[in-house]
């Protein structure tokens, strides 16, 4: 289940780019230098990563407090489609940071809040597994496809209230996203057998019709 969490991890200066480990994944850094100078968009690389921390310990302490009841039941109730479970849940939380930090006239870059969200579908996805609910082994797809879901979920409750400059960085970190995703997609058939079909990868594709 390590995807989506070594690529976060491994790109905290590159926050707007969150697959920069695959070459699709680039034009949001580009994008990045064309915008420099606005905190409510581009992350600061000497604060970029206090910042990630910082809202990665918000989300996992509200997961893992007041919300961990919660979020078991919401596991349990889709047992046969726990991408969407994991989407749900980790929606939720970065609409409640979010919100919070709305509510104390500040905000994140939206690098920062992917990264943030990337680490907590890893570790909501960590939770299924202990539950039982997907195994370690094929945890990876589900964790990414409920990380995509929750992208789209949050940019349908939260992106009416953002500044414009925001809904379009989001917008152009979905896309490097699905860009990366597609072209890695491209590449199975080279890869695996012709019998060996992905079908399910493309699951989480219209979740991400409401974006932000």
């Amino acid at each position: 289940m390590a995807g989506l969490l070594q690529q976060a991890q491994g790109a905290p200066q590159q926050a707007q780019a969150p697959m920069q480990g695959q070459p699709q994944g680039q034009p949001q850094g580009q994008a990045q230098g064309q915008a420099q100078g606005d905190p409510r968009v581009d992350m600061d690389p000497e604060q970029g990563q206090q910042q990630t921390d910082e809202l990665v310990s918000a989300m996992l302490e509200s997961l893992y407090g007041p919300m961990l009841e919660d979020v078991k039941e919401m596991l349990e109730q889709q047992p046969d489609a726990p991408h969407e479970a994991i989407g749900r849940v980790v929606s939720q939380l970065m609409l409640t940071s979010w919100q919070a930090l709305a509510d104390q006239g500040s905000t994140v870059p939206p690098g920062v809040m992917v990264q943030a969200a990337m680490v907590a579908s890893q570790a909501v996805g960590e939770m299924a597994v202990k539950m039982g609910l997907i195994s370690e082994e094929e945890s990876a797809e589900p964790v990414e496809a409920g990380f995509m879901i929750a992208m789209g979920q949050f940019g349908q409750a939260a992106g009416k209230d953002m500044p414009p400059e925001q809904k379009q960085r989001y917008k152009q970190i979905i896309q490097g996203i699905a860009q990366a995703k597609e072209a890695s997609q491209g590449q199975q058939p080279q890869e695996q057998p012709p019998q060996e079909q992905a079908q399910p990868r493309a699951a989480p594709g219209p979740a991400m019709q409401g974006g932000v």
